[in-house]
């Protein structure tokens, strides 16, 4: 258990660190798109667009989109704070725009919006259990391991649940610190299976992502 804890604590780590080398972190090592952010914030203009917003409500919202840019923008090229004043900063706008955001719906697309939530979370947890349940069929898990993982998940959720909820960091900072927590429970996962079921593991993988492909 120590070895696994020291693992994790140590890819965290790494991950915070890594995270420091830029403030823009929308673009990634080679400068191309972040696929993760883009997957979810066309996620959330989906829901938005279910709302069947009015035109002044549109129109609002571009306005506010528009000036928060701006905001951001004139905070980026701000040489003269640290990292930690960046982030800061860059969370209490965040904070902001989601207020105003949230101040434009009325009651009922308020309601409707977290049902949608609450919707998305349900579909992704159930994905995760079918995941699940293959994995340990298809790798043929001991009882020992499905115990181990389903406690590692079970903590990994935990703290991506938290991440999600805290708002007092901004969402470039979330995303890299739920990087590292997914980075870490990776790590802790080879550390239960064999190498036999990693390999197994990676070729499941690249079957799922066959498959979206071939969606798409």
């Amino acid at each position: 258990m120590k070895k696994i804890l020291s693992v994790v604590a140590m890819a965290i780590m790494v991950a915070s660190a890594s995270a420091q080398i830029s403030r823009d972190h929308q673009p990634n090592k080679e400068g191309q798109p972040n696929h993760h952010l883009e997957k979810k914030h066309h996620g959330k203009h989906e829901m938005f667009k279910a709302l069947n917003l009015t035109d002044v409500q549109k129109k609002e919202m571009k306005a506010n989109r528009e000036a928060y840019r701006n905001k951001i923008a004139a905070l980026k090229s701000n040489q003269d704070m640290t990292l930690r004043e960046f982030n800061a900063k860059k969370a209490a706008l965040d904070k902001e725009q989601k207020e105003k955001m949230q101040a434009l719906l009325t009651p009922e697309q308020k309601n409707q919006l977290a049902d949608m939530k609450l919707k998305r979370e349900k579909e992704m947890k159930e994905r995760a259990d079918r995941r699940f349940e293959e994995m340990k069929t298809k790798l043929a898990l001991s009882e020992d391991q499905v115990i181990k993982l389903k406690a590692q998940r079970q903590e990994t959720e935990e703290k991506l649940k938290a991440l999600r909820e805290n708002e007092t960091m901004a969402r470039e900072e979330k995303h890299q610190q739920m990087k590292a927590i997914k980075d870490a429970a990776q790590t802790q996962r080879k550390l239960v299976l064999t190498a036999d079921q990693l390999k197994k593991l990676e070729e499941m993988k690249a079957m799922h992502k066959q498959k979206r492909e071939a969606v798409k």
